[in-house]
């Protein structure tokens, strides 16, 4: 039996794609459990990130450069959860890169929407990486995100598939009144992640790899700290209460 704590759940046609950290000889590693029937687990998935999943993993399955692969029997038991700060703390200590060629052990291609990697020469599937500046953005029904990474260097208009992020954007422009709903949800984005940076909010990343398509596997930024908050739906629909605990 294995230990996962679940770090990240992702949009996957579908469902959601699942992928957990356990103790390493140095820090954590990243598995990725693969459900016990089909490719993706169901969309409505009971279980949360940070908590702490048992499950019986098989060898099999692993195909570069998803070497995290596992085939699996299911989730066989809860133990417990971690607290988001602490789930970050973990994260910081499996794979990380601090330039875009680190992230996947090789060259990354950029172009005008997104970056990808040839499937054959990238060395594992995801990776964390902090954000020293960050921009999300909702279009056409998901966030885009670019991000600068500590070297300096840009990954352009990645997609977002952080499954809570994309029920928050779904959440919030269900919630808000009007027209220019996009408009408002991208303005308070960006001013959301604004204020996080001047304020010395982490930013952390975790990027994976797309299944190869044929030879070419694209990026997507599989979990995004921090995660959104409740209260910001109000905020963003201008309620009177979110406004006047924003003000004080």
């Amino acid at each position: 039996m294995t230990e996962l704590i679940l770090s990240e759940i992702t949009r996957m046609k579908p469902g959601v794609c699942i992928i957990g950290i356990e103790p390493a000889e140095k820090g954590y590693r990243s598995v990725r459990p693969g459900p016990p029937r089909g490719y993706a687990w169901p969309l409505r998935f009971p279980h949360h990130r940070g908590d702490k999943l048992q499950f019986e993993l098989s060898e099999a399955g692993r195909i570069p450069p998803h070497v995290e692969d596992h085939w699996s029997t299911g989730v066989r038991g809860q133990t417990g959860r971690v607290s988001e700060a602490e789930l970050l703390a973990c994260l910081q200590k499996a794979e990380v890169a601090g330039s875009v060629r680190e992230l996947f052990d090789y060259k990354v291609c950029s172009k005008r929407r997104g970056a990808y990697v040839l499937a054959k020469f990238a060395r594992r599937s995801i990776c964390g990486v902090e954000a020293p500046r960050i921009r999300l953005s909702w279009e056409a029904k998901e966030i885009r995100a670019s991000v600068v990474l500590p070297s300096d260097e840009t990954l352009p208009d990645l997609p977002v598939v952080d499954h809570s992020w994309h029920c928050f954007g779904e959440a919030a422009l269900a919630r808000m009144e009007g027209a220019n709903k996009v408009q408002r949800l991208n303005r308070f984005l960006a001013q959301r992640f604004e204020r996080g940076i001047l304020n010395g909010e982490k930013h952390f990343l975790r990027i994976g790899l797309t299944r190869p398509v044929p030879n070419v596997c694209w990026l997507m930024v599989d979990t995004l700290f921090p995660f959104p908050r409740n209260s910001w739906l109000a905020e963003i629909a201008g309620e009177p209460q979110a406004a006047a605990a924003s003000a004080s």
